[in-house]
């Protein structure tokens, strides 16, 4: 069985010591308790956090992260004192656990190497949690670059087929704190790949998005790295200025409330619009001085054809209804166990402007069918489009399920 416990206690301490003993309280006599996923906000001590599970639940596995915000199954919350976490008991095993604390010495490498202990301790089929630690450092906020990561996970795993989500752990809404669980301790410029064998939980994916282009397709002239120069040959702020009619001395602001985001459309590019056809990457801040955009990642290059894409609350509420309803209908309920909602941070009311919580929307389709734990990150790694992929202002629900029983 798997146990959800949460707490908004603003002391780290007894916020996991309560979290812990909500799960434990619900614990039948004969289970005994596996390991444990965690999770807790930035304004924690995480090393606190950690002694106050510990106090309950004994020297056992925990692994997880920094998280903006927890959701579970009758509560969400981003005060910054959120602590969430999952006890998973027998006869679930121990998971295989690779563990990476050298970021800094290049994601790629980082990735390759996680890629091949999964490589050796894994099954075709089986379910692989990435987390890693978002921010290198701030302010202002330099982030690591989840595509490089992943893409060397996929080297690693020598074309081994794995089923990849995960995140980029963040403490708050401004990206400057982050870190990992693993080995039962707190970690920084860290890495941390947990799998479930396909024999035990079988895991079943649904991404729900909600932005959408406010230009036509243009040309990535100049870039380097995460920084975007130019747009079919002009300075990328004055090509965005232009297509959104703005003056650029408020674009910072607008930029500031994560509105805006870079879209490569795949495939057709002059097909219909379908949301789950983009690769969309966050803009983060702007230089006036060289008329640049920062992205969230990475991995665009000179020629890409891309579009300048609006976040959309209305279609965000939209795709969290339709997406996690189908996702339910497509499994046998009875069967399922857990389920786990990796959320864009940006996407929450609080942040996003939205008059609906779109998480909340995922609680109350779920319901008490299954335990449901969640939280608020900063980049969300997904299947898309053939392989999996670090995403922007996604949402990414998966339920576990047991077809054996």
């Amino acid at each position: 069985m798997i146990y959800i416990g949460k707490s908004q206690n603003t002391e780290s301490e007894k916020a996991g010591r309560e979290a812990a003993g909500e799960a434990k309280n619900q614990i039948t006599g004969k289970d005994s308790i596996s390991w444990v996923l965690a999770f807790c906000s930035g304004r924690h001590e995480p090393d606190e956090v950690l002694n106050g599970i510990k106090s309950e639940l004994g020297n056992v596995d925990i692994y997880g992260g920094s998280a903006v915000g927890i959701i579970t199954n009758n509560s969400l919350g981003y005060t910054g004192y959120e602590c969430g976490l999952a006890v998973f008991t027998a006869p679930f095993p121990v998971p295989e656990v690779a563990v990476i604390d050298n970021l800094k010495a290049g994601e790629y490498e980082a990735g390759r190497n996680l890629g091949i202990g999964l490589e050796k301790s894994t099954a075709e089929g089986d379910t692989v949690l990435i987390f890693y630690d978002n921010a290198q450092s701030a302010p202002p906020p330099v982030l690591y670059a989840g595509s490089q990561l992943v893409d060397g996970l996929y080297a690693g795993l020598g074309g081994k087929n794995l089923h990849v989500i995960g995140a980029g752990m963040v403490g708050e809404f401004t990206f400057s704190s982050g870190f990992i669980y693993g080995d039962s301790r707190t970690m920084k410029h860290s890495a941390i790949a947990i799998a479930f064998p396909g024999e035990k939980l079988q895991s079943h994916t649904t991404l729900m998005h909600g932005c959408s282009p406010v230009s036509s397709f243009l040309e990535i002239t100049r870039i380097d790295g995460p920084v975007l120069y130019e747009l079919d040959g002009k300075p990328a702020i004055e090509v965005i200025c232009e297509k959104l009619a703005i003056d650029p001395e408020i674009l910072p602001e607008i930029i500031q409330s994560l509105i805006l985001t870079i879209g490569e459309k795949y495939g057709d590019i002059y097909a219909p619009f379908n949301e789950n056809a983009y690769v969309n990457r966050l803009i983060i801040n702007s230089n006036q001085e060289d008329g640049s955009v920062r992205l969230f990642e990475a991995d665009f290059h000179q020629g890409t054809k891309v579009q300048i894409m609006s976040r959309d609350n209305r279609m965000m509420v939209e795709s969290v209804q339709k997406g996690t309803s189908t996702l339910l209908e497509t499994i046998d309920r009875k069967k399922s166990k857990f389920a786990l909602y990796i959320d864009c941070a940006g996407r929450a009311s609080g942040f996003s402007g939205s008059e609906v919580e779109e998480a909340g929307i995922v609680r109350k389709i779920i319901g008490d069918s299954m335990p449901l734990l969640g939280f608020y990150s900063g980049v969300e790694i997904a299947p898309l489009l053939g392989r999996s992929r670090p995403l922007d202002w996604t949402g990414v629900l998966t339920v576990f399920t047991n077809e054996k029983n």
